[in-house]
């Protein structure tokens, strides 16, 4: 991370400990948040607001989604396959 980078944790993959370079972080003076979706997704006007800042974001472009890997429908058995097994970077889009 760069100098004062800020940290989103979101999502879990496991149980286990998640190990951070901890001396690297305080060598940066980064900050680490922790993302709860029920903040948002609880909350009407909160969720409203997500889903707006999203919309005008992919319109304007300001906000790319980064893809992984693009599958057809008729190969929605390797599409699950390769999400379960945690090796991409960005969405798995399956396509109709």
């Amino acid at each position: 991370m760069s100098f004062q980078g800020l940290l989103y944790l979101y999502g879990v993959l496991s149980d286990q400990a998640t190990t951070l370079p901890v001396l690297d972080l305080i060598g940066k003076i980064n900050t680490i948040k922790g993302h709860n979706i029920w903040v948002t997704s609880g909350n009407p006007s909160r969720q409203k607001a997500a889903v707006d800042f999203v919309i005008n974001g992919l319109e304007k472009g300001t906000l790319k989604p980064i893809v992984d890997r693009v599958f057809p429908f008729d190969q929605i058995v390797e599409a699950h396959r390769y999400l379960e097994a945690s090796g991409q970077i960005g969405k798995i889009v399956v396509t109709i």
